[in-house]
């Protein structure tokens, strides 16, 4: 990919690509949006290659390659403000805004490929998805974190609705905290003892290519507490309210709820 990189919007996934990139020895230069001036500056301080930028427009004109990582609603007012020439690519974090939508924004016509990159990327972990195929996005995420390539936008949005399961896969970890401490544990050891139980199953996912079928029948035994758990809890209804979660997320994130 290109060496030099732009980004507007440095926020905390934007944080998390710079410093992936970072922690190669070979990384493009970076040129970042001047809004979040104390992020910006921490990352500029922390890193060689990386320069804080006057304007947004300055970013452009710096880059060849520009993420844009902004809010859904500050899109229209954030892009209509740039020339971005149609010699760039236009490299959109932007939740929910199809390429549609993009287009009007930039009458120059830049290339534009969307992608979703996760916090993991900080320490090169996780699956960055993009959309449409572009052989230098994908190499200087491929280098980050690794690449999937969804063959149609309705394909891609549907990886935007999983992304809306992080947190409710911590407030799952919460609940078990909860209990333990309800059961007169206190809040540091409760806490600790979930933190290391779950952290050891996060590693087991990043070493192996087991299907999950199998890695939840090798972590329960027949008629054993796991599959208990299991099958009382992830029944047919809470199944199915999580399917219909997902869909609504879906539905949302593709503007059709």
């Amino acid at each position: 990919m290109s060496r030099t990189i732009g980004i507007i919007g440095v926020g905390e996934i934007a944080s998390a690509i710079v410093e992936g990139s970072c922690a190669s020895g070979d990384h493009p230069g970076f040129f970042l949006s001047p809004r979040n001036a104390e992020r910006s500056a921490r990352l500029a301080s922390d890193f060689d290659r990386v320069e804080v930028c006057e304007s947004n427009q300055d970013v452009v004109d710096r880059s060849d390659h520009i993420i844009v990582s902004v809010l859904p609603q500050q899109t229209e007012s954030v892009l209509s403000a740039l020339d971005i020439p149609s010699d760039r690519t236009l490299i959109s974090a932007i939740t929910g805004v199809s390429v549609e939508a993009l287009s009007p924004l930039l009458p120059q016509k830049p290339s534009i490929v969307r992608v979703i990159p996760l916090p993991p990327v900080r320490e090169r972990q996780g699956v960055t998805a993009v959309y449409p195929d572009h052989p230098q996005v994908e190499e200087f995420f491929d280098v980050l974190v690794g690449t999937v390539v969804a063959e149609t936008e309705q394909l891609f949005s549907t990886l935007s609705a999983t992304t809306a399961t992080m947190s409710a896969y911590y407030a799952y970890l919460q609940t078990i905290a909860d209990w333990l401490v309800s059961q007169g544990w206190g809040r540091v050891d409760a806490d600790r003892i979930i933190r290391g139980q779950f952290a050891g199953l996060g590693n087991k996912l990043s070493t192996t290519d087991s299907s999950f079928a199998d890695l939840v029948a090798g972590h329960e035994t027949p008629g054993g507490l796991n599959e208990m758990l299991h099958r009382e809890w992830m029944d047919e209804n809470n199944v199915a309210a999580l399917s219909t979660s997902l869909d609504r997320v879906f539905a949302r994130v593709t503007g059709k709820d």
